[in-house]
This record gives C-alpha cells, structure tokens and sequence, in this order.
C-alpha cells in the first residue's frame, strides 16, 4: 500500500463528511483511511462506522478519550503505507492533492513533500503552481523557524506533507498535549535526505471557533510554552546556529502568557510557567536583552507573580533600561 492517512476525530460530526469525501474522491485510489474516533460523542464515531461500511479503504479505531496526539499515535501504530500524511478532521483537501504530491516524492526520491496551504476554503480557487523547491532536512528546519520577508516559509504544521513511514519509527507524540505538531514535525523533517517544497495550494485549513488550537486556555498556552522548551532542549544540540533563535522565541512567548495568566489571575498557572523559564535560564541569560536579564533575575527571586505585568508596561522599561545605563 502506498499511503496511510490518518484523521482524529472527536466530535466534529458537523464538518467530519466533507472532510472525509474529500479525502475518499482523491484521484490517487492506493490508500488506506484510518479514522481515529477518540471517545466522540455526537455522533462522530457512528460516522466514522458507516463510511467504513461503504468503503473498504476506510479503517476505524475506536478508544477512550484520550486526547489528540494519544489518537495520532493510535493511527500511526496502525498504518500500513509506505507514505503516511495527516488530515485534520473539519478541514477540506483538493481532489488531486495526493497525487501531485506523491508523484513529487517519486520523482525526486523524496523523504517529505510538502504543498502550501490557504485558509479559505474555496476548493479551485487558488490558482495552480508547478515551481518546486528541494531542499535537506536542516535547510528545510532552518526556514521552517526563520522569517523570510516576515513570514515563516516552511509550516510546522503535520497536515501540509506526506512522509516516508520510516521516519516515524522512534517518534510519537506527547500523550495529553495539544500543539504537538510543535513539538515533533520538525524532528521528522530533521531526519529527511531530501524533502520537496510544491507552491502549489493544496489544504484548505478551516480555523474554527470552537477548535483545539482556537480556544486559548491556559493548558494550552502551558503546553505551547512546553513545546518551545522541548525545541530550546533539543534542536540547538543538532543544529548550534538555531540556539539564539529557539531562545528567543521560547523568552518572547513565555513573557507574553505569564502576563496574560497573571491578569486573569491564575496563579498556579503563572507559577508552572515562571518555573519553566527558569529551568532554562542558563541559555536565556546568552541570548536576553539587559532589560529581559533583569526581568528574569525578579523572577528568580521570588518577585515574578507581580513582575510579570512589566512587560506590559513601556515607561517601566525605559526607565530600568535609563537605571541599568547608570551602572
């Protein structure tokens, strides 16, 4: 079998048959479907059952809630294909999108192909590329988290490629995260000889209100905070050059919830994410700015519950940096 696509679903009965149909009148017909049903309750998982009864190509697995990535690993155990590629369960696909890209890693003696993606919608309605890039793993990581003309060019997104199977071996995700293609799609790529970039658009991404990444508690904020932390920890160790940009980003984001925590009054959430930063606080300190030195030097004495709301204030700033000058 060639390729092994993989949907979660959790009560999204609403938009889970247009997803679905688009998937099932690709124009590639090698491939099988599984549907992972992570204890919906809306009648998603009884969806799921009646497409496998129409089509063979459709396999269902059913568990307990678990959450997304428990029911991403759940769909990876269980794949057959040589390619794996991912869906998201209220997103829609173009009827050739696997094709094109797998005739790409065919062509190319490809690891990884990647196509682009639009947030509207509109099947036909983004106009057709036939300009390819091909790039290595590192070259490919590097871009994903480096700005190019103030956008970040390759997405950490899973649902944009297709992969070589192999190359999620010893990888699965974080059981009980969201943002855990955060956490591990550039370790694949990392992996990858040779990945193919298409410029053509492909996934249509669908952002809902009420959807995983959407809604923005503090769990999630926590668990994206984590992801940039794993990053921080992992990918300098292969990559040295990458350093002061993961610490920047992780300081940046980790600043900016803490604020927003500390105002909705969250105390234990504040606390976990004050405690985060300062177990990397070591490499923070090489890549801090002087004002953030002193930001991070408050939390460690035990002032950051209050100090947090300073990065919301500019005044205070310039005048620490104005103090900070004296000296």
């Amino acid at each position: 079998m060639k390729l092994s696509i993989i949907i979660p679903v959790y009560n999204v009965r609403q938009w889970l048959e247009d997803t679905v149909n688009s998937v099932l009148n690709q124009t590639f017909r090698d491939f099988e479907l599984i549907l992972v049903d992570d204890g919906a309750s809306d009648g998603s998982a009884e969806l799921c059952d009646a497409f496998a009864a129409v089509d063979s190509r459709v396999r269902v697995i059913h568990q307990e809630n678990a959450g997304v990535s428990a029911a991403r690993n759940a769909g990876l155990n269980a794949a057959r294909g040589e390619f794996v590629g991912w869906v998201d369960s209220d997103d829609i696909i173009e009827a050739d999108m696997f094709q094109r890209m797998l005739l790409l890693a065919e062509k190319y003696e490809a690891d990884i192909v990647q196509c682009q993606h639009d947030r509207l919608g509109a099947l036909n309605a983004a106009p057709r590329s036939d300009k390819t890039e091909i790039l290595d793993g590192a070259d490919f990581v590097r871009r994903m988290f480096t700005k190019q003309g103030g956008e970040y060019t390759n997405q950490v997104a899973l649902w944009s490629k297709i992969y070589r199977a192999e190359l999620w071996e010893d990888i699965r995700f974080p059981a009980g995260h969201v943002y855990e293609d955060e956490m591990q799609t550039y370790k694949v790529c990392l992996k990858a000889a040779k990945i193919v970039e298409t410029k053509d658009i492909l996934y249509h991404y669908v952002k809902r209100e009420n959807s995983i990444i959407t809604g923005e508690s503090h769990k999630k904020m926590l668990d994206k905070q984590k992801a940039l932390a794993d990053r921080l920890a992992y990918l300098p160790v292969k990559m040295p050059e990458m350093e002061a940009i993961c610490a920047q980003t992780f300081l940046g984001f980790s600043k900016n919830i803490l604020c927003q925590m500390y105002r909705q009054d969250d105390a234990q959430a504040v606390q976990q994410g004050i405690d985060l930063l300062l177990q990397n606080m070591g490499t923070m300190k090489k890549y801090a700015s002087k004002y953030d030195k002193f930001y991070l030097l408050r939390l460690k004495r035990k002032k950051g519950k209050q100090w947090v709301l300073s990065n919301d204030f500019e005044p205070i700033q310039k005048m620490i940096r104005r103090i900070k000058g004296c000296k």
